[in-house]
């Protein structure tokens, strides 16, 4: 299983939270979410938990997927932040 952390900015934080797609677009997949919001700002992060790294590989390739999904959830692309899990 590999495990991400996520956070971009948003344009609304809150209709983000209640309208983020990300669980009709990773379910499907095998994907599990976690969703944070930092307090009073539009940053937002999710910690992602795939089960595949073929999937996540097959995700990030598809930059019509990807984005497709951050112009409809209000995304401020160039604030996206990723960091992998590193396993001991």
């Amino acid at each position: 299983m590999k495990r991400l952390l996520v956070t971009y900015k948003v344009k609304d934080a809150h209709w983000w939270i209640v309208n983020n797609t990300l669980k009709q677009v990773g379910e499907p997949m095998g994907i599990k979410f976690h969703i944070f919001r930092k307090a009073h700002t539009n940053l937002v992060g999710y910690i992602a938990e795939i089960p595949d790294i073929d999937v996540l590989d097959k995700i990030l390739l598809n930059t019509t997927i990807l984005s497709d999904s951050f112009k409809a959830n209000g995304v401020i692309v160039e604030t996206i932040e990723m960091c992998e899990e590193e396993e001991n």
